[in-house]
């Protein structure tokens, strides 16, 4: 009796036993499998347009052209004794060394014949070579008028804004390449020829618009101005 008895409290303790076991040991969660790495994103490949230019190369060969434009200048002081002003040129130069283009993008001489000779000098000229493709040069110079020589009276650009009104719709016509303004520099006429404009220069907006600078200066040539007096006036404007 007492044996059966213990058996029976020993099955009673297997049997919970069993039981609780049963209790503290959940299934494991079902395995979620991992979502699979996105895509590798392509590589920009980014390409430059422009190469670099030795600098100090650069300045060596307009020192080589400098007599070159001086003699420009020269020839113009012929027939324009006070002309001065400040040019700033703009190249782009090919790999093999010259000139895809050049052009004034600043000019305050007032004379496009000193000017288009300028540009023919530094076109004949040998660059240094860029590495990487085409390079930019900007290059400023300025040009003082000779000693003892009365310059011309300075007007605002407001005093010839009447007759560039007149001519807007002719100059309009010559910007083939847009319609970004350019900047003119001109000489009127003093005394006899009062009014009219003896020479005229223009920086252009752009290397396109380059090709325009002559047909309207000849616009600029036709202006009926003001008389400055007895003597030359100078103005800078922008048409």
């Amino acid at each position: 009796m007492t044996t059966m008895r213990g058996f029976r409290r020993g099955g009673l303790a297997v049997t919970l036993s069993a039981v609780m076991g049963c209790a503290s040991a959940p299934p494991p969660p079902p395995v979620v499998a991992a979502p699979p790495p996105p895509p590798p994103r392509p590589k920009l490949a980014v390409a430059s347009e422009l190469g670099q230019i030795d600098e100090g190369a650069t300045k060596k060969t307009f020192e080589r052209v400098s007599a070159g434009l001086m003699g420009c200048y020269t020839s113009g002081l012929s027939h324009l004794e006070y002309m001065a002003g400040d040019v700033k040129f703009y190249l782009r130069v090919k790999p093999d060394g010259h000139l895809r283009w050049v052009y004034l993008e600043e000019s305050s001489l007032g004379d496009r014949d000193t000017e288009t000779c300028m540009l023919g000098v530094l076109s004949s000229a040998s660059w240094p070579l860029p590495e990487g493709g085409e390079a930019e040069v900007h290059h400023g110079l300025s040009f003082d008028a000779p000693p003892g020589v009365r310059p011309p009276t300075a007007w605002s650009a407001d005093r010839v804004t009447p007759g560039v009104t007149q001519k807007s719709t002719a100059a309009s016509a010559c910007k083939q390449h847009g319609s970004a303004p350019f900047r003119v520099t001109a000489y009127v006429a003093g005394a006899k020829g009062a009014g009219h404009v003896i020479a005229a220069g223009a920086a252009a907006p752009s290397a396109p618009a380059a090709a325009d600078v002559d047909c309207l200066l000849g616009v600029v040539g036709s202006l009926k101005l003001p008389s400055p007096g007895s003597y030359p006036a100078k103005v800078s404007f922008s048409l």
